[in-house]
């Protein structure tokens, strides 16, 4: 907003002067002065734009009046994310080379100078911040009170190509680690790269959240923060293209190893004068391997109101993990108190690997209607190993190794309806499809039970959820969100919060959550969050 206020100022500066230009005579900038090349250079590496229409006729011969006009724009738009110390110095010769042609139009140069050296301080200098989060939280069956998460981001601007980020955190009953630690470096031909332990996320416009995200529906396949990574983004003029590889040791579902399943019986167990037999359903199985994880996005953006994603990710496993769903047999012996249990040989019912691979597509659609007013979209196919299959039998199911989801968003602002933001948004999801981050995307605060605990889905599913958020003036917000699933689990989730920001950097927030449907639970929050 600040870049745009200072370009829509900008632009104004020179639309005023136009009647002088009018009356003065131009003096061509020649063809071989510098300025044209340091101009080029600087769009060419994005880092600022030239005329209106985002093009630098850098083959057309412009007046100084115009390459002052140039300049101007480029100190308002500059982009400091691909800004280097060579470029702000090519930015400091031109303000120089054009300080009267500049004074002309009204922009002052001791101003940009100020400009430009405020951008040039990042350069070398240690960044910190972060948040303490603390929760109460009252329910029917327990209550818990804890420091919730404490983190801390550390940035060092190296230099000019090289920055580092580390983040700890802790709290929530686990010790501070470091959760990411990583480098963003700046290649030629407008490459960056993450190297290090960092968060993935392609998704995140496609999730509601509330304020901060600390309750939020997430992302289907990424939102991933592996062991060690390496990402590379080449920017082009109308998008971007990703490519990812990532690599974790010893992954899966070890501590649900054992899954019990339907149980089948004859005559009545519960009299202790008679007998009963019956069958149970279990999987077992070693179930960790090391992994990798290699993804692929190509990312158009059309125009302002349009823009186009592929996406591909697969995590690939290394070693078979052998995992069994036995049917086991039994019989409970009649005159016996309370009653004795015999279980016979069980019998293979079937063999597959569950530390097993899941391949996924999917594209991703924006369409901005209008400032404020958006439509996205998102198609998923995926093409899973057989092992994922087998964890249906649990329920009597033999799951399509090709499951498919899609979710359609309306997403509206506030500053278009005045008193509330809304999301809209509804889902389908084939029996067997997986989220193979291991939980449901929709548990907001509480409930997925829609989901295996391998983060499959167990039966075919719709979904709603209606998220509005308002935000009445810089001390109070409130918001409330509700989902409905029908699944394997029909169930419904409320969730209501005000937002009381104290300070600007601290805040109260009282919440209630409420579980309806097959599933009854609920429960009270009141969190503190502080940010630095």
């Amino acid at each position: 907003m600040k870049r745009f206020a200072a370009l829509v100022a900008v632009l104004a500066l020179v639309a005023f002067a136009a009647p002088a230009f009018a009356a003065n005579p131009f003096m061509d900038v020649p063809m071989n002065h510098w300025a044209y090349d340091a101009v080029s250079q600087l769009a060419s590496r994005g880092v600022v734009s030239g005329y209106p229409d985002g093009a630098f006729k850098g083959e057309w011969k412009a007046t100084r009046y115009e390459m002052a006009s140039v300049v101007a724009r480029a100190l308002a738009y500059v982009d400091m994310n691909k800004a280097s110390k060579q470029d702000l110095e090519l930015l400091k010769k031109l303000v120089v080379e054009f300080k009267d042609e500049l004074d002309a139009l009204g922009v002052k140069v001791d101003e940009l100078d100020a400009r430009v050296a405020d951008l040039e301080k990042g350069v070398g200098k240690w960044y910190f911040s972060g948040y303490l989060r603390m929760q109460m939280t009252f329910g029917d069956d327990d209550d818990s009170w804890k420091v919730n998460r404490f983190r801390w981001n550390i940035k060092k601007v190296i230099d000019d190509k090289v920055t580092m980020n580390i983040r700890l955190q802790g709290g929530g009953g686990e010790d501070l680690g470091v959760e990411l630690a990583y480098l963003t470096v700046k290649f030629p031909w407008d490459i960056t790269a993450n190297i290090g332990r960092f968060w993935l996320d392609w998704e995140g416009d496609f999730y509601a959240t509330d304020w901060w995200g600390f309750a939020m529906d997430d992302a289907y396949i990424t939102d991933i923060r592996p062991t060690m990574a390496v990402s590379f983004n080449k920017s082009f003029g109308m998008g971007d293209f990703s490519l990812y590889v990532a690599h974790d040791d010893n992954v899966g579902f070890a501590d649900k190893a054992v899954l019990d399943g339907s149980h089948t019986w004859f005559g009545n167990p519960n009299n202790y004068w008679s007998w009963a037999s019956g069958f149970d359903w279990e999987l077992r199985g070693g179930l960790e391997s090391d992994r990798y994880i290699y993804g692929a996005r190509l990312n158009f953006n059309f125009n302002e109101m349009f823009s186009l994603a592929v996406n591909y990710m697969k995590y690939d496993y290394e070693d078979d993990a052998e995992v069994g769903v036995f049917l086991m047999p039994w019989t409970k012996l009649p005159m016996t108190w309370p009653g004795s249990y015999v279980y016979g040989t069980p019998y293979w019912g079937f063999s597959a690997t569950l530390a097993a691979d899941v391949e996924t597509i999917w594209g991703d659609l924006v369409v901005n209607f209008k400032p404020g007013i958006t439509l996205k979209g998102q198609y998923f196919m995926q093409d899973n190993d057989s092992a994922w299959q087998a964890t249906g039998l649990l329920d009597g199911i033999l799951y399509d190794d090709s499951p498919k989801a899609w979710k359609a968003i309306l997403e509206i602002d506030q500053d278009v309806l005045g008193f509330t933001s809304l999301w809209l948004e509804y889902a389908q999801l084939d029996a067997g499809f997986v989220f193979p981050n291991g939980a449901s995307p929709y548990g907001w605060m509480a409930g997925d039970a829609f989901c295996n605990g391998y983060g499959q889905v167990r039966a075919d599913t719709t979904l709603w959820t209606v998220l509005a958020m308002q935000r009445w003036n810089e001390k109070w917000g409130t918001y409330v969100r509700y989902i409905d699933v029908d699944g394997w689990q029909d169930y419904n989730n409320w969730t209501v919060a005000v937002t009381h920001w104290y300070t600007p950097s601290l805040a109260f927030e009282l919440g209630y959550d409420k579980l309806g449907g097959d599933l009854d639970d609920d429960f009270i929050w009141l969190r503190t969050t502080v940010f630095f």
